[in-house]
């Protein structure tokens, strides 16, 4: 221990206090072996020549010797009783026999400087000649001061032999918790990690701290590998496929035997897990591994043979996460029914480690089922005895398919952009699906249905009966509003789609003390932006100028730009103010109060929607539009709230839009050739014409409520285009489809902080769905459920679960359980998470467990259920040591 200062240690002892009533100290120093000595005689010289402080009382430094010991005990006992002793003897303590000195022994402190007997003391270890044995083993390990802080910080008071080298390897392998499992993981990451051809550098360390034997050991207790530990892929493989055959059949591993461990299947799993959660780093090299395994071993054909029930809960290998997704994509693509199946495997695996880099693909799949839900809820087709009876429909349940394709869409998008080459072809089979479902087995059927009833109502009155207008706005909504608040807020987001809107609701509900209620204006026709937004101001009447581009008049005034808008508000309100939301958004909260001061309705005119869908080179994001547009209307209602003080907010839209991933064909294009010479006006879903123009393909509608008269507006059936320059035909408005005409009209109410009538958002929550609280297995499950559909005010939540002690030591691996599931279905609302119990310790049957469940992001505990645990054997954490 040449690094552990003697001396200091050794004048240390008497500058610690006292003991009891004694009056000194004396402190005799065995040395059996002379090595000492000549310290010993270094103190006493410094003593004497006055080097070093001699404290409270004086310190007197004395060598017993033969021959000396009765002149030792009369100096101790009679000539100086007040000094502190150092005394040194040449021989060891436990030795008393014949010794004339034994009383002064029995009654004195003692100090060994021997390199063993310091280092016990240095590292707090009990002394017995078991860990003396494994400390003078391991003695190299201990020849620096910073590794043997190290040992001290991960093993402070060992016990055994066995922790002393528990202690050694895991300070050695980085300071980790010297457990088995901890040892082994640190240990091939750290093999793993080194160069390609230096694979055994960290043995060799081992080896020279003379813990290499121990780490052989070690390493196939634990996972049962008995080959060359240096041999990092070697290891990596009989560790990896041990952990998978805990998570499935033995027929999935037929062909691998000798490969890895049954018996040790359940440890391995451990380890996996425990890295699976740890830095995004090591979890890379876990990866790497993983994914290294799988391609020596030709694990994806293995994987693509069998169903995908088979390996639904195993998250050791990528290529499983893909065989589920390949298997259960491709089969929705062929029309199967498997939505089931698809919920199930996305309950799953949400809490296992590997979902976030599948997490598209399982949001494209469930979507795609929300497509089959809604279309196998409609087989008998859409039927309406009234135009506002199909409208109804729309309003209160068609609209869920636009929100099921758009979500599609997204996941898809995100999938081509970040997800895996290998399950493209796949992906793109259901989108093809999808696709064809939507535009076929909806937008035409349910679009088919609403013209057929409206077309009358569109001819003679140029709207349908019976249903709200978005002309009747000012009137009916704001004024309405105006008459509960001294202030109202209305957010007018250009082409916010109806669907959009049910999910804006939710989020600010989730998000904000607010309540929100969704209703629906039937749009102007046609369908664009200067008539939809003219409709949205107070006015007696509309007019159009067809020579100025279809300009739009609100009571004689012109309706084109924000301060054109604010001056028609200011002449029915004189306290109205209109501004462009990207303005707002910019400004400093100062700013934003002091432009309100004396304003009673402010109009907020918001473009993020059709500025996308309008560009051809963006029109391919107008869906991601559609979620910038959620977020930035959350922001511009908490400003409302916060910094305008209004506690009254509407959030409408001038127009809706329709929108397929795939371009319209030719064959769904009409031609305007023959409306040519005689269209004042002509979009790609609509024509504005002499009243006196038709086409039997078209539909006629009236522009009387706009002040069109001695004109005509014309749509296409369906969403079909109109065939014209620049039309490139994914991104469309104007027509009078259900998607262009259901305008959104969301109040949301703001109760400010303290209100009682609105309640805060609350966190789904999962409960326990078994019964039997008795577990037999290693391996275990519980199948758990989430009460109430994610949904306004109720918001997803991710929950931990861990079996414990009842000391609240964890006995088995972390899961998550997220409760994010908006199915109606309880029985979509079911998943089942699995556990794997430590092993190093016993479960006895009368001992209480506890699975605790607490809420990931805020730690709180959301229920504690007790649970008996009774396995016959339980494999011991022994090290093998």
């Amino acid at each position: 221990m040449t690094e552990i200062d003697v001396r200091e240690r050794f004048l240390a002892r008497f500058a610690e206090p006292l003991f009891g009533a004694a009056r000194r100290r004396i402190v005799i120093w065995h040395d059996a072996d002379g090595e000492f000595e000549e310290a010993f005689d270094g103190l006493t010289a410094d003593a004497e020549a006055g080097r070093f402080d001699q404290g409270v009382r004086p310190l007197r430094f004395l060598k017993i010797q033969d021959g000396s010991l009765f002149s030792a005990k009369r100096m101790l006992s009679r000539e100086d009783t007040e000094s502190d002793f150092a005394l040194y003897r040449c021989r060891a303590g436990s030795d008393l026999t014949g010794d004339l000195f034994a009383d002064v022994e029995l009654y004195a402190e003692h100090f060994q400087a021997d390199g063993l007997s310091l280092l016990v003391q240095t590292v707090g270890a009990v002394d017995t000649s078991e860990v003396r044995g494994a400390l003078a083993e391991l003695r190299p390990f201990f020849a620096a001061k910073d590794r043997v802080a190290a040992f001290v910080a991960v093993m402070p008071q060992a016990q055994s032999a066995t922790d002393v080298r528990a202690g050694v390897l895991a300070a050695a392998l980085g300071k980790i918790p010297p457990t088995a499992q901890a040892i082994v993981r640190a240990y091939a990451l750290a093999v793993l990690a080194e160069d390609e051809g230096c694979s055994e550098r960290m043995l060799e360390r081992l080896e020279r701290y003379g813990a290499a034997e121990a780490m052989r050991r070690c390493v196939e207790r634990v996972t049962g590998f008995g080959g060359d530990i240096g041999d990092g892929r070697a290891l990596m493989e009989h560790l990896l496929l041990s952990a998978f055959a805990a998570t499935v059949s033995e027929d999935l591993l037929v062909g691998l035997e000798g490969r890895y461990s049954a018996a040790h299947s359940q440890f391995c799993l451990g380890i996996v897990h425990d890295w699976a959660e740890a830095s995004e780093e090591e979890r890379a090299v876990l990866t790497e591994a993983a994914e290294r395994v799988q391609g020596d071993l030709n694990l994806e054909m293995r994987f693509a043979a069998a169903p995908a029930a088979a390996f639904i809960a195993s998250d050791v290998f990528p290529a499983v996460g893909h065989a589920i997704v390949r298997e259960l994509a491709t089969s929705l693509a062929q029309g199967a029914d498997r939505r089931a199946e698809v919920r199930e495997a996305a309950g799953v695996r949400r809490g296992l480690s590997d979902y976030g880099d599948l997490a598209s693909y399982f949001d494209m799949m469930e979507a795609a089922c929300a497509m089959q839900d809604f279309l196998r809820a409609h087989g008998e087709g859409y039927h309406a005895s009234s135009a506002a009876a199909a409208w109804n429909a729309y309003a209160a349940d068609w609209w869920q398919m636009d929100g099921a394709y758009r979500r599609f869409c997204e996941a898809h998008r995100r999938c081509a952009r970040h997800g895996a080459p290998d399950l493209s072809e796949a992906a793109d089979s259901l989108s093809d699906w999808a696709e064809r479902q939507y535009a076929n087995g909806f937008l035409v059927s349910a679009n088919e249905c609403w013209a057929t009833a409206a077309e009358a109502d569109w001819d003679r009155e140029g709207y349908v009966e019976g249903v709200a207008r978005q002309h009747r706005f000012y009137d009916e909504v704001v004024e309405n509003e105006l008459a509960g608040a001294k202030r109202v807020v209305v957010i007018v987001s250009d082409a916010l789609r109806y669907e959009v809107a049910h999910e804006l609701a939710d989020v600010l509900e989730r998000s904000q003390r607010v309540s929100c209620a969704v209703d629906a204006v039937q749009g102007a026709f046609p369908s664009i932006t200067s008539f939809g937004m003219a409709a949205l101001l107070p006015h007696r009447s509309l007019s159009v100028d067809a020579a100025r581009g279809l300009a739009v008049l609100a009571d004689g005034a012109p309706t084109a730009t924000t301060e054109q808008r604010q001056a028609v508000l200011q002449a029915r309100r004189p306290a109205s103010r209109a501004f462009r939301a990207a303005d707002v958004l910019a400004m400093k909260s100062a700013e934003q109060r002091e432009l309100v001061r004396d304003a009673e309705v402010i109009y907020l005119y918001h473009n993020t929607v059709d500025a996308t869908g309008e560009d051809a080179s963006t029109e391919h994001d107008v869906f991601g539009a559609c979620q910038r547009a959620v977020d930035d209307i959350c922001g511009l209602v908490r400003i409302a709230t916060n910094q305008f003080k209004a506690t009254r907010i509407v959030v409408t839209a001038d127009h809706g839009f329709l929108y397929t991933r795939e371009a319209a064909p030719a064959t769904d294009k009409y031609s305007q050739a023959g409306l040519r010479d005689e269209a004042i006006a002509v979009g790609e879903r609509y024509v504005v014409a002499p009243s006196g123009v038709a086409d039997d393909l078209l539909l006629r509608v009236s522009l009387n409520p706009v002040g069109g008269e001695g004109l005509v507006g014309l749509a296409p059936r369906g969403f079909v285009r109109i065939n014209r320059p620049g039309g490139v035909g994914r991104y469309a408005h104007g027509g009078a489809s259900l998607q262009e005409l259901c305008v959104p009209v969301l109040r949301v109410r703001y109760g400010g902080s303290r209100s009682k009538n609105i309640d805060n958002a609350v966190a789904a929550e999962v409960r326990l769905l078994d019964t039997n609280r008795r577990i037999t297995s290693m391996l275990f499950g519980v199948r758990l459920y989430q009460p109430e559909p994610v949904s306004g005010k109720v918001a997803p939540a991710t929950y931990e679960l861990v079996l414990t002690d009842g000391s609240g030591n964890p006995v088995s691996d972390v899961r998550r359980a997220v409760a994010d599931r908006a199915d109606a279905d309880e029985r979509a609302r079911i998943v089942e998470v699995r556990f794997a119990l430590r092993e190093g310790r016993s479960y006895g049957p009368g001992e209480p467990f506890y699975l605790v469940a607490r809420n990931q992001d805020t730690g709180e505990m959301a229920w504690k259920e007790e649970y008996q645990v009774d396995i016959a054997f339980a494999p011991m954490d022994d090290f093998g040591f």
